[in-house]
């Protein structure tokens, strides 16, 4: 499938966080020969869980009840053309660690993560064609999601900055499954209620049929994000302050 990517994250720089280069002191680092690393790289995440609904300023982690995305857009060739703002994720730190295995000598991280539920609040702007349905409108529009599974996996290198030495994630691969979800779209034929229902039914219909068609889109969506929050916390804190001898 042709398709392009806009994706906008200059406003997740989350202005007003603290400057402050510390480690947070409830978070216990892990050291890089620890025989468990992995259960201890868990362990830690489990000990940031409890602040990540307000966010962690000092590893620079935005507030995730709601994670707050500016804007995304999708779009499939000439057909289809749609625009997301004020998106609104709700329930993201309610995730659960399924795997996680952290290989500090390739740089290489697979992440197992499952979420129970997610909702996605955002004012939208659709116009085009996608499978059957032509669209065209703009509005609020809801999105609640269960049985999310994603699984990634982080390739990184070792970079010298300044004296000291930084992982950099050269790359991510995301796998991800949605189980159930349901849409919610006001306004799509611009105040037509009775074809406004009818086709949010047919959309909730054929909603993994539309998944799979934009999934290239939305898949990327998903990597570059990663790539943004993770590299956050490798460019801010060098090797051997994450992971001491």
């Amino acid at each position: 499938m042709s398709s392009t990517y806009t994706f906008i994250l200059s406003l997740l720089l989350f202005v007003g966080f603290s400057s402050s280069k510390k480690i947070p002191p409830y978070l216990t680092l892990c050291s890089r020969h620890d025989p468990n690393l992995n259960e201890c790289v868990k362990n830690a995440v489990e000990q940031l869980r409890p602040h990540l609904a307000l966010g962690v300023p000092e590893l620079l982690l935005p507030p995730m009840d709601p994670l707050v995305l500016p804007e995304a857009g999708l779009s499939s060739g000439d057909n289809f053309k749609a625009s997301f703002k004020n998106i609104q994720i709700y329930y993201a730190n309610e995730f659960r660690i399924d795997n996680l295995n952290v290989n500090l000598d390739k740089y290489h991280i697979d992440l197992e993560l499952s979420f129970p539920r997610l909702r996605i609040l955002s004012q939208y702007n659709i116009d085009g064609r996608i499978l059957v349905l032509q669209l065209h409108g703009h509005g609020p529009a809801d999105g609640n999601f269960t049985d999310v599974s994603a699984n990634a996996a982080f390739e990184g290198e070792l970079k010298s900055k300044k004296g000291k030495e930084y992982i950099t994630i050269k790359s991510v691969k995301v796998d991800l499954k949605i189980g159930k979800p349901f849409f919610q779209f006001e306004n799509i034929f611009n105040g037509n209620e009775e074809l406004n229902v009818q086709t949010n039914k047919i959309i909730n219909e054929n909603v993994v049929d539309i998944i799979d068609e934009l999934r290239p889109v939305i898949d990327k969506t998903v990597t570059d994000f990663a790539i943004g929050i993770v590299s956050r916390v490798f460019n801010r804190f060098s090797f051997d302050e994450l992971f001491p001898k």
